[in-house]
Protein backbone atom coordinates (compact mmCIF):
# COMPACT_ATOMS: atom_id res chain seq x y z
CA UNK A 1 0.00 0.00 0.00
CA UNK A 2 1.62 3.20 -0.90
CA UNK A 3 0.72 6.41 0.49
CA UNK A 4 3.44 8.38 0.28
CA UNK A 5 1.98 10.62 -3.02
CA UNK A 6 0.32 13.34 -1.08
CA UNK A 7 -1.13 16.64 -2.51
CA UNK A 8 0.82 18.30 -4.40
CA UNK A 9 1.03 21.92 -5.95
CA UNK A 10 -1.19 22.43 -9.02
CA UNK A 11 1.22 22.19 -12.10
CA UNK A 12 2.03 25.08 -14.69
CA UNK A 13 -0.67 26.40 -17.18
CA UNK A 14 -0.86 23.84 -19.97
CA UNK A 15 -1.99 25.44 -23.30
CA UNK A 16 -3.98 22.49 -24.33
CA UNK A 17 -5.89 22.35 -21.21
CA UNK A 18 -7.03 26.08 -21.20
CA UNK A 19 -8.04 25.45 -24.93
CA UNK A 20 -10.10 22.86 -23.58
CA UNK A 21 -11.54 25.15 -21.28
CA UNK A 22 -12.82 27.31 -23.47
CA UNK A 23 -14.46 24.85 -25.51
CA UNK A 24 -16.21 23.10 -22.55
CA UNK A 25 -17.29 26.55 -21.67
CA UNK A 26 -18.81 27.27 -25.18
CA UNK A 27 -20.50 23.73 -25.29
CA UNK A 28 -21.83 24.36 -21.70
CA UNK A 29 -23.42 27.44 -22.98
CA UNK A 30 -24.66 26.17 -26.40
CA UNK A 31 -26.63 23.43 -24.24
CA UNK A 32 -27.27 25.93 -21.24
CA UNK A 33 -31.24 26.07 -22.11
CA UNK A 34 -32.18 22.48 -23.02
CA UNK A 35 -30.41 21.30 -19.36
CA UNK A 36 -32.69 24.01 -18.30
CA UNK A 37 -35.57 22.67 -19.48
CA UNK A 38 -33.99 18.92 -18.38
CA UNK A 39 -34.32 19.94 -14.54
CA UNK A 40 -37.62 21.95 -15.26
CA UNK A 41 -38.80 18.34 -16.26
CA UNK A 42 -37.48 16.58 -13.46
CA UNK A 43 -39.38 19.22 -11.13
CA UNK A 44 -42.19 18.77 -13.03
CA UNK A 45 -42.37 14.51 -12.50
CA UNK A 46 -41.94 15.14 -9.01
CA UNK A 47 -44.33 17.90 -8.24
CA UNK A 48 -42.91 19.03 -5.29
CA UNK A 49 -42.76 22.91 -4.11
CA UNK A 50 -39.98 23.21 -2.14
CA UNK A 51 -40.54 26.85 -1.80
CA UNK A 52 -43.75 25.90 -0.18
CA UNK A 53 -44.01 25.05 3.86
CA UNK A 54 -44.08 21.54 3.59
CA UNK A 55 -46.45 21.03 5.91
CA UNK A 56 -49.19 22.78 3.71
CA UNK A 57 -51.12 20.87 0.84
CA UNK A 58 -49.28 23.15 -1.57
CA UNK A 59 -46.17 21.15 -0.93
CA UNK A 60 -47.16 19.20 -3.65
CA UNK A 61 -48.16 21.47 -6.58
CA UNK A 62 -50.16 19.12 -9.46
CA UNK A 63 -54.00 17.75 -7.94
CA UNK A 64 -53.49 14.93 -10.31
CA UNK A 65 -49.78 14.03 -11.46
CA UNK A 66 -51.01 12.13 -14.72
CA UNK A 67 -47.76 12.43 -15.93
CA UNK A 68 -45.97 10.36 -13.12
CA UNK A 69 -48.47 7.89 -13.28
CA UNK A 70 -48.30 7.85 -16.92
CA UNK A 71 -44.36 6.70 -16.46
CA UNK A 72 -45.03 4.50 -13.81
CA UNK A 73 -47.59 2.29 -16.56
CA UNK A 74 -45.41 2.72 -19.61
CA UNK A 75 -41.92 1.38 -17.56
CA UNK A 76 -43.22 -1.84 -16.84
CA UNK A 77 -44.72 -2.35 -20.58
CA UNK A 78 -41.16 -1.37 -22.28
CA UNK A 79 -38.36 -2.93 -19.57
CA UNK A 80 -39.81 -5.49 -17.34
CA UNK A 81 -36.76 -7.64 -16.60
CA UNK A 82 -33.20 -8.34 -18.41
CA UNK A 83 -32.97 -10.16 -21.68
CA UNK A 84 -31.10 -13.15 -21.76
CA UNK A 85 -27.74 -12.09 -24.22
CA UNK A 86 -27.36 -15.08 -26.62
CA UNK A 87 -24.02 -15.50 -28.51
CA UNK A 88 -24.75 -17.47 -32.13
CA UNK A 89 -21.66 -18.14 -34.68
CA UNK A 90 -22.07 -17.24 -38.16
CA UNK A 91 -20.12 -20.10 -39.29
CA UNK A 92 -20.81 -24.26 -38.16
CA UNK A 93 -17.46 -25.28 -37.44
CA UNK A 94 -18.01 -26.91 -33.48
CA UNK A 95 -15.50 -24.77 -31.93
CA UNK A 96 -17.06 -21.92 -32.66
CA UNK A 97 -19.79 -23.23 -30.67
CA UNK A 98 -18.13 -23.05 -27.39
CA UNK A 99 -16.12 -20.15 -27.83
CA UNK A 100 -19.97 -18.47 -28.38
CA UNK A 101 -21.33 -20.30 -25.40
CA UNK A 102 -18.27 -18.97 -23.60
CA UNK A 103 -18.69 -15.54 -24.47
CA UNK A 104 -22.58 -15.80 -23.47
CA UNK A 105 -22.15 -16.93 -20.25
CA UNK A 106 -19.72 -14.67 -19.23
CA UNK A 107 -21.07 -12.01 -20.63
CA UNK A 108 -24.56 -11.77 -18.94
CA UNK A 109 -22.79 -12.56 -15.74
CA UNK A 110 -20.70 -9.70 -15.53
CA UNK A 111 -23.94 -7.53 -16.68
CA UNK A 112 -25.69 -9.12 -13.71
CA UNK A 113 -23.13 -8.43 -11.52
CA UNK A 114 -23.18 -4.52 -12.64
CA UNK A 115 -26.94 -4.42 -12.25
CA UNK A 116 -28.14 -3.98 -16.09
CA UNK A 117 -31.72 -4.19 -14.86
CA UNK A 118 -31.41 -1.22 -12.49
CA UNK A 119 -28.96 1.10 -14.45
CA UNK A 120 -31.52 0.07 -17.80
CA UNK A 121 -34.55 0.86 -16.06
CA UNK A 122 -33.35 4.15 -14.28
CA UNK A 123 -32.27 5.08 -18.08
CA UNK A 124 -35.59 4.48 -19.98
CA UNK A 125 -37.08 6.49 -17.00
CA UNK A 126 -35.01 9.48 -17.95
CA UNK A 127 -35.46 8.80 -21.33
CA UNK A 128 -39.16 9.57 -20.80
CA UNK A 129 -38.79 12.70 -18.27
CA UNK A 130 -35.60 14.35 -20.37
CA UNK A 131 -35.29 13.12 -23.94
CA UNK A 132 -32.67 10.31 -23.68
CA UNK A 133 -31.08 8.79 -21.18
CA UNK A 134 -27.05 7.67 -20.67
CA UNK A 135 -25.29 4.44 -19.11
CA UNK A 136 -21.49 4.15 -19.37
CA UNK A 137 -19.58 0.74 -19.59
CA UNK A 138 -16.27 0.77 -18.27
CA UNK A 139 -13.89 -2.32 -16.95
CA UNK A 140 -12.65 -1.30 -13.16
CA UNK A 141 -9.33 -2.79 -12.23
CA UNK A 142 -7.79 -0.12 -10.52
CA UNK A 143 -9.73 3.08 -8.82
CA UNK A 144 -6.18 4.75 -9.51
CA UNK A 145 -6.42 4.46 -12.75
CA UNK A 146 -10.06 4.73 -13.32
CA UNK A 147 -10.88 7.36 -10.74
CA UNK A 148 -14.11 8.93 -13.05
CA UNK A 149 -15.86 5.46 -12.28
CA UNK A 150 -18.72 6.30 -10.12
CA UNK A 151 -20.69 3.00 -9.18
CA UNK A 152 -17.37 1.76 -8.15
CA UNK A 153 -16.52 -2.08 -7.13
CA UNK A 154 -16.32 -1.52 -2.96
CA UNK A 155 -12.68 -2.31 -2.35
CA UNK A 156 -9.77 -1.35 -0.11
CA UNK A 157 -8.78 1.06 -2.84
CA UNK A 158 -11.86 3.39 -2.15
CA UNK A 159 -10.05 3.54 1.97
CA UNK A 160 -6.34 3.58 0.57
CA UNK A 161 -8.32 7.12 -0.94
CA UNK A 162 -9.53 8.24 2.07
CA UNK A 163 -6.34 7.20 4.05
CA UNK A 164 -3.67 9.69 1.72
CA UNK A 165 -6.79 12.50 2.29
CA UNK A 166 -6.25 12.34 5.83
CA UNK A 167 -2.33 12.25 5.65
CA UNK A 168 -2.42 15.37 3.35
CA UNK A 169 -4.63 17.01 5.51
CA UNK A 170 -2.12 16.28 8.47
CA UNK A 171 0.53 18.08 6.86
CA UNK A 172 -1.48 21.17 6.39
CA UNK A 173 -0.92 24.10 8.20
CA UNK A 174 -4.47 24.73 7.90
CA UNK A 175 -6.35 22.07 9.07
CA UNK A 176 -3.88 21.46 12.46
CA UNK A 177 -7.22 22.72 14.43
CA UNK A 178 -8.66 19.89 14.37
CA UNK A 179 -5.16 17.61 14.56
CA UNK A 180 -6.01 15.29 16.81
CA UNK A 181 -9.77 13.98 15.72
CA UNK A 182 -7.84 12.95 11.59
CA UNK A 183 -5.50 11.63 13.77
CA UNK A 184 -7.67 9.56 15.67
CA UNK A 185 -9.64 8.50 12.16
CA UNK A 186 -6.32 7.55 10.48
CA UNK A 187 -5.59 5.23 13.48
CA UNK A 188 -9.39 3.56 12.57
CA UNK A 189 -8.94 3.45 9.03
CA UNK A 190 -5.11 1.67 9.17
CA UNK A 191 -6.72 -0.57 11.79
CA UNK A 192 -9.66 -1.61 9.00
CA UNK A 193 -7.03 -1.77 6.41
CA UNK A 194 -4.86 -4.51 8.62
CA UNK A 195 -7.83 -6.24 9.69
CA UNK A 196 -8.43 -6.63 5.80
CA UNK A 197 -11.82 -6.56 6.29
CA UNK A 198 -13.29 -5.89 2.57
CA UNK A 199 -11.67 -7.81 -0.53
CA UNK A 200 -8.23 -6.45 -1.01
CA UNK A 201 -8.69 -6.30 -5.03
CA UNK A 202 -12.42 -6.58 -6.43
CA UNK A 203 -12.81 -6.21 -10.39
CA UNK A 204 -14.68 -6.25 -13.19
CA UNK A 205 -17.44 -4.68 -15.45
CA UNK A 206 -19.29 -1.15 -13.59
CA UNK A 207 -22.53 0.11 -15.55
CA UNK A 208 -22.46 3.95 -14.79
CA UNK A 209 -25.73 6.16 -14.98
CA UNK A 210 -24.87 9.49 -16.33
CA UNK A 211 -27.40 12.47 -16.03
CA UNK A 212 -28.43 13.94 -18.73
CA UNK A 213 -27.21 17.50 -18.06
CA UNK A 214 -23.31 15.61 -17.02
CA UNK A 215 -22.64 14.53 -20.58
CA UNK A 216 -21.67 17.44 -22.74
CA UNK A 217 -21.40 16.89 -26.53
CA UNK A 218 -19.86 18.50 -29.40
CA UNK A 219 -22.11 21.33 -30.62
CA UNK A 220 -21.34 20.26 -34.02
CA UNK A 221 -23.50 17.40 -34.04
CA UNK A 222 -26.76 17.57 -35.61
CA UNK A 223 -28.68 14.58 -35.55
CA UNK A 224 -29.16 12.04 -32.67
CA UNK A 225 -27.16 9.20 -34.34
CA UNK A 226 -24.45 11.24 -34.86
CA UNK A 227 -23.19 11.53 -31.46
CA UNK A 228 -21.07 8.18 -32.02
CA UNK A 229 -19.43 9.83 -34.00
CA UNK A 230 -18.71 12.90 -32.86
CA UNK A 231 -15.20 14.60 -32.70
CA UNK A 232 -15.48 14.49 -28.80
CA UNK A 233 -17.68 14.39 -25.48
CA UNK A 234 -17.25 15.27 -21.63
CA UNK A 235 -18.56 14.02 -18.96
CA UNK A 236 -19.02 16.68 -15.83
CA UNK A 237 -18.39 14.16 -12.31
CA UNK A 238 -18.87 16.06 -9.10
CA UNK A 239 -16.37 15.02 -6.57
CA UNK A 240 -15.63 16.59 -3.40
CA UNK A 241 -12.57 18.85 -3.95
CA UNK A 242 -11.11 16.71 -1.10
CA UNK A 243 -11.28 13.46 -2.46
CA UNK A 244 -10.24 14.61 -6.20
CA UNK A 245 -7.03 15.75 -4.29
CA UNK A 246 -6.50 12.34 -2.79
CA UNK A 247 -7.07 10.77 -5.86
CA UNK A 248 -5.10 12.88 -8.45
CA UNK A 249 -2.62 14.10 -5.93
CA UNK A 250 -2.82 17.72 -7.25
CA UNK A 251 -4.24 20.58 -5.21
CA UNK A 252 -7.35 22.28 -6.76
CA UNK A 253 -8.13 25.52 -4.59
CA UNK A 254 -8.39 26.97 -8.23
CA UNK A 255 -11.63 24.22 -8.92
CA UNK A 256 -15.22 26.27 -9.52
CA UNK A 257 -17.54 25.04 -6.93
CA UNK A 258 -20.48 22.59 -8.82
CA UNK A 259 -23.92 22.67 -7.91
CA UNK A 260 -26.85 20.36 -9.59
CA UNK A 261 -29.70 23.28 -9.87
CA UNK A 262 -31.83 22.30 -6.86
CA UNK A 263 -32.96 24.72 -3.98
CA UNK A 264 -29.85 26.52 -2.19
CA UNK A 265 -27.75 26.06 -4.59
CA UNK A 266 -26.27 28.06 -7.88
CA UNK A 267 -28.77 29.33 -9.99
CA UNK A 268 -29.88 26.62 -12.52
CA UNK A 269 -27.02 24.58 -11.81
CA UNK A 270 -24.08 26.66 -13.26
CA UNK A 271 -21.12 26.87 -11.98
CA UNK A 272 -20.28 29.37 -8.66
CA UNK A 273 -16.68 30.68 -8.97
CA UNK A 274 -14.00 29.61 -7.05
CA UNK A 275 -13.80 32.62 -4.34
CA UNK A 276 -17.29 31.96 -3.40
CA UNK A 277 -17.53 28.32 -3.08
CA UNK A 278 -14.90 29.62 0.38
CA UNK A 279 -11.92 26.54 1.16
CA UNK A 280 -14.08 24.05 2.35
CA UNK A 281 -12.84 20.54 1.06
CA UNK A 282 -16.07 19.20 1.64
CA UNK A 283 -17.63 21.41 -1.65
CA UNK A 284 -18.00 19.97 -5.17
CA UNK A 285 -16.29 20.35 -7.41
CA UNK A 286 -16.78 19.35 -11.21
CA UNK A 287 -13.90 17.01 -12.45
CA UNK A 288 -13.96 16.95 -16.74
CA UNK A 289 -13.49 13.71 -18.22
CA UNK A 290 -12.85 14.56 -22.16
CA UNK A 291 -13.09 11.59 -24.90
CA UNK A 292 -11.49 12.90 -27.79
CA UNK A 293 -11.90 11.05 -31.00
CA UNK A 294 -9.86 13.06 -33.15
CA UNK A 295 -6.94 12.14 -31.11
CA UNK A 296 -7.82 8.76 -29.15
CA UNK A 297 -6.92 10.17 -26.38
CA UNK A 298 -8.57 10.82 -22.86
CA UNK A 299 -7.70 14.29 -20.96
CA UNK A 300 -9.07 14.92 -17.02
CA UNK A 301 -9.03 18.25 -15.96
CA UNK A 302 -11.04 20.28 -13.06
CA UNK A 303 -13.54 23.05 -13.88
CA UNK A 304 -11.87 26.23 -13.67
CA UNK A 305 -8.25 24.90 -13.56
CA UNK A 306 -5.86 25.11 -16.90
CA UNK A 307 -3.79 22.16 -16.42
CA UNK A 308 -4.65 18.37 -16.50
CA UNK A 309 -5.14 15.92 -13.32
CA UNK A 310 -3.09 13.50 -15.15
CA UNK A 311 -1.20 13.17 -18.31
CA UNK A 312 -3.61 12.55 -21.18
CA UNK A 313 -3.83 8.57 -22.03
CA UNK A 314 -5.25 6.62 -24.76
CA UNK A 315 -7.47 3.55 -23.48
CA UNK A 316 -5.64 0.57 -23.34
CA UNK A 317 -8.75 -1.53 -24.49
CA UNK A 318 -11.96 -0.35 -26.10
CA UNK A 319 -14.35 -1.59 -28.05
CA UNK A 320 -14.89 -1.65 -31.34
CA UNK A 321 -16.87 1.73 -30.59
CA UNK A 322 -14.82 4.26 -28.94
CA UNK A 323 -16.66 6.01 -26.87
CA UNK A 324 -18.01 4.06 -23.87
CA UNK A 325 -21.36 6.43 -23.60
CA UNK A 326 -24.24 4.57 -24.82
CA UNK A 327 -27.50 7.03 -25.07
CA UNK A 328 -30.88 5.95 -25.26
CA UNK A 329 -33.48 8.81 -27.07
CA UNK A 330 -37.37 8.75 -26.06
CA UNK A 331 -37.94 9.64 -29.85
CA UNK A 332 -36.21 11.17 -32.76
CA UNK A 333 -37.01 14.00 -34.69
CA UNK A 334 -35.26 14.51 -38.05
CA UNK A 335 -32.63 16.83 -38.45
CA UNK A 336 -32.39 17.88 -34.24
CA UNK A 337 -30.63 16.12 -31.88
CA UNK A 338 -33.20 17.09 -28.74
CA UNK A 339 -36.66 15.28 -29.42
CA UNK A 340 -39.41 16.12 -26.99
CA UNK A 341 -40.20 14.09 -24.27
CA UNK A 342 -42.83 12.36 -22.55
CA UNK A 343 -42.95 15.51 -19.82
CA UNK A 344 -42.81 18.14 -23.05
CA UNK A 345 -45.63 16.14 -25.22
CA UNK A 346 -48.12 16.21 -21.89
CA UNK A 347 -47.16 18.79 -19.67
CA UNK A 348 -49.96 21.54 -21.37
CA UNK A 349 -52.76 18.41 -20.93
CA UNK A 350 -51.84 17.68 -17.49
CA UNK A 351 -52.05 21.38 -16.81
CA UNK A 352 -55.41 21.68 -18.48
CA UNK A 353 -56.50 18.84 -16.79
CA UNK A 354 -55.80 19.97 -12.90
CA UNK A 355 -57.05 23.37 -13.73
CA UNK A 356 -60.58 22.24 -15.12
CA UNK A 357 -60.82 20.25 -12.20
CA UNK A 358 -59.45 22.86 -9.74
CA UNK A 359 -62.60 25.33 -11.16
CA UNK A 360 -64.94 22.49 -10.75
CA UNK A 361 -63.83 22.33 -7.14
CA UNK A 362 -64.25 25.84 -6.72
CA UNK A 363 -67.73 25.96 -8.12
CA UNK A 364 -68.56 22.95 -5.84
CA UNK A 365 -67.96 24.89 -2.93
CA UNK A 366 -69.99 27.87 -3.94
CA UNK A 367 -72.97 25.28 -3.54
CA UNK A 368 -73.31 25.18 0.07
CA UNK A 369 -76.37 24.96 1.72
CA UNK A 370 -78.46 27.99 3.20
CA UNK A 371 -81.59 29.88 3.37
CA UNK A 372 -82.31 33.48 2.41
CA UNK A 373 -84.67 35.34 4.67
CA UNK A 374 -86.58 38.40 4.92
CA UNK A 375 -84.91 41.44 6.22
CA UNK A 376 -88.03 41.76 8.73
CA UNK A 377 -88.00 38.48 10.33
CA UNK A 378 -86.70 38.76 13.93
CA UNK A 379 -83.60 37.36 14.73
CA UNK A 380 -84.79 34.95 17.48
CA UNK A 381 -86.94 33.43 14.78
CA UNK A 382 -84.38 32.75 12.40
CA UNK A 383 -82.34 31.31 15.25
CA UNK A 384 -84.96 29.28 16.44
CA UNK A 385 -85.57 27.96 12.57
CA UNK A 386 -81.72 27.18 12.18
CA UNK A 387 -81.23 25.34 14.90
CA UNK A 388 -84.48 23.12 15.30
CA UNK A 389 -83.98 19.34 15.62
CA UNK A 390 -85.38 16.95 13.87
CA UNK A 391 -89.01 16.42 14.25
CA UNK A 392 -89.25 19.44 16.29
CA UNK A 393 -92.03 21.54 15.36
CA UNK A 394 -90.77 25.74 14.63
CA UNK A 395 -93.16 28.91 15.35
CA UNK A 396 -92.53 31.55 13.38
CA UNK A 397 -94.24 34.61 13.33
CA UNK A 398 -94.65 35.60 9.47
CA UNK A 399 -96.65 38.42 10.46
CA UNK A 400 -99.48 36.90 8.03
CA UNK A 401 -97.57 36.16 5.21
CA UNK A 402 -97.11 32.55 3.61
CA UNK A 403 -94.30 30.83 5.05
CA UNK A 404 -92.10 30.60 1.42
CA UNK A 405 -91.88 34.04 1.10
CA UNK A 406 -90.46 34.92 3.98
CA UNK A 407 -87.53 32.05 4.26
CA UNK A 408 -86.39 30.29 1.22
CA UNK A 409 -83.21 27.95 0.23
CA UNK A 410 -80.66 29.90 -0.84
CA UNK A 411 -79.85 29.40 -4.68
CA UNK A 412 -76.23 28.47 -5.93
CA UNK A 413 -74.91 29.04 -9.66
CA UNK A 414 -76.02 25.95 -11.44
CA UNK A 415 -73.13 23.85 -12.35
CA UNK A 416 -72.25 23.03 -16.13
CA UNK A 417 -70.70 19.75 -16.34
CA UNK A 418 -70.03 19.93 -20.08
CA UNK A 419 -68.19 23.50 -19.10
CA UNK A 420 -65.56 21.22 -16.26
CA UNK A 421 -65.56 17.79 -18.77
CA UNK A 422 -61.97 16.73 -19.16
CA UNK A 423 -62.86 13.95 -22.19
CA UNK A 424 -61.22 16.02 -24.66
CA UNK A 425 -58.09 16.24 -22.84
CA UNK A 426 -58.60 12.28 -21.81
CA UNK A 427 -58.78 12.02 -25.59
CA UNK A 428 -55.01 14.54 -26.04
CA UNK A 429 -53.66 11.89 -23.91
CA UNK A 430 -54.06 9.04 -25.33
CA UNK A 431 -53.07 10.01 -28.83
CA UNK A 432 -49.65 11.44 -27.39
CA UNK A 433 -49.10 8.54 -25.25
CA UNK A 434 -51.10 5.76 -26.52
CA UNK A 435 -52.54 4.47 -23.06
CA UNK A 436 -55.90 3.74 -22.96
CA UNK A 437 -58.36 2.89 -20.07
CA UNK A 438 -57.23 -0.62 -19.77
CA UNK A 439 -53.49 0.18 -19.45
CA UNK A 440 -54.16 3.34 -16.71
CA UNK A 441 -56.49 0.25 -15.05
CA UNK A 442 -59.75 2.73 -15.47
CA UNK A 443 -62.33 2.34 -17.67
CA UNK A 444 -64.16 5.50 -18.72
CA UNK A 445 -66.20 3.73 -21.09
CA UNK A 446 -67.57 -0.14 -21.15
CA UNK A 447 -66.12 -1.88 -24.05
CA UNK A 448 -67.06 -5.06 -25.70
CA UNK A 449 -64.11 -7.87 -26.08
CA UNK A 450 -63.23 -7.02 -29.86
CA UNK A 451 -62.67 -3.23 -28.19
CA UNK A 452 -60.38 -3.70 -25.87
CA UNK A 453 -57.94 -5.97 -28.09
CA UNK A 454 -57.63 -3.48 -30.36
CA UNK A 455 -57.12 -0.81 -27.73
CA UNK A 456 -54.52 -3.29 -26.70
CA UNK A 457 -53.03 -3.73 -30.06
CA UNK A 458 -52.92 0.12 -30.67
CA UNK A 459 -50.91 0.54 -27.10
CA UNK A 460 -48.28 -2.19 -28.48
CA UNK A 461 -47.92 -0.37 -31.66
CA UNK A 462 -47.52 3.14 -30.00
CA UNK A 463 -44.55 1.96 -27.71
CA UNK A 464 -43.31 -0.70 -29.94
CA UNK A 465 -40.51 2.00 -31.53
CA UNK A 466 -39.49 3.44 -28.38
CA UNK A 467 -38.98 -1.13 -27.34
CA UNK A 468 -37.18 -1.74 -30.56
CA UNK A 469 -34.56 1.25 -29.42
CA UNK A 470 -35.04 -0.40 -25.97
CA UNK A 471 -33.66 -3.53 -27.66
CA UNK A 472 -31.39 -2.32 -30.09
CA UNK A 473 -29.44 0.16 -27.35
CA UNK A 474 -29.33 -3.39 -24.99
CA UNK A 475 -27.30 -4.95 -27.65
CA UNK A 476 -25.02 -2.18 -28.41
CA UNK A 477 -24.47 -2.38 -24.68
CA UNK A 478 -23.81 -6.39 -24.80
CA UNK A 479 -21.99 -6.36 -27.67
CA UNK A 480 -19.20 -3.53 -26.28
CA UNK A 481 -19.39 -5.55 -22.78
CA UNK A 482 -18.57 -8.78 -24.35
CA UNK A 483 -15.47 -7.10 -26.69
CA UNK A 484 -14.16 -5.26 -24.07
CA UNK A 485 -14.60 -8.60 -21.54
CA UNK A 486 -12.16 -10.29 -23.94
CA UNK A 487 -9.00 -8.50 -23.97
CA UNK A 488 -9.64 -7.90 -19.93
CA UNK A 489 -10.17 -11.06 -18.42
CA UNK A 490 -7.85 -13.48 -17.75
CA UNK A 491 -8.42 -17.41 -18.26
CA UNK A 492 -8.57 -17.74 -14.47
CA UNK A 493 -11.05 -15.22 -14.29
CA UNK A 494 -13.31 -16.68 -17.26
CA UNK A 495 -12.62 -20.83 -15.76
CA UNK A 496 -14.04 -19.39 -12.19
CA UNK A 497 -17.47 -18.67 -14.24
CA UNK A 498 -17.36 -21.23 -16.80
CA UNK A 499 -15.55 -24.12 -14.29
CA UNK A 500 -12.49 -26.17 -15.56
CA UNK A 501 -12.04 -26.94 -19.37
CA UNK A 502 -13.08 -30.22 -19.08
CA UNK A 503 -17.01 -29.47 -17.36
CA UNK A 504 -17.28 -27.01 -20.55
CA UNK A 505 -17.19 -29.85 -22.51
CA UNK A 506 -20.13 -29.92 -24.84
CA UNK A 507 -22.12 -32.79 -27.22
CA UNK A 508 -22.05 -32.18 -30.88
CA UNK A 509 -23.35 -34.50 -33.29
CA UNK A 510 -22.50 -37.47 -30.34
CA UNK A 511 -18.98 -36.61 -29.70
CA UNK A 512 -17.63 -33.88 -26.96
CA UNK A 513 -15.20 -31.05 -27.37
Amino acid sequence: MDISSNSREAPETDELAKKWGQRIAHARQHWDKFHKRVRHNRATVAGFDWTADPRSPEFYRPRANLIQGTITALLPAIYARNPEISAIPLHKADNLRLFCKTIETVTNRHLDRADLKGRAKATVRAALTTSFGIVKVMYQRDIKRDPIIQSRINDTQDNIVALERLLAELKDPAQRGDLEAKRAELEQMVGALEEQVEVTAAEGLVIDRVLTENLLIDPGVCEFWDYRDADWLCQIVPMKKSHAEAVYGVKLDKAKAYSDGKQGGAKDGRFASASSAGADDDRQIAVLEIWDKTTQRVYTMADGCDHWLREPYSPPKAGERWYPFFLLPFQVVDGQFVAPSLVDLTEKLQHEHNKARERFNQHRDLCLPGWIAGGDISEKSIKRYSDSAIGEITIIDTEGRPLNQVIIPRQHPPIDAAVYDTSAVRYDWEQVTGLQDAARSTVVKAKTATEANILQQNLSGRVSEFQDQVEDWLQEISRYAAEVLLQELTPAQVERIMGPPEAQMIDVGGHQI
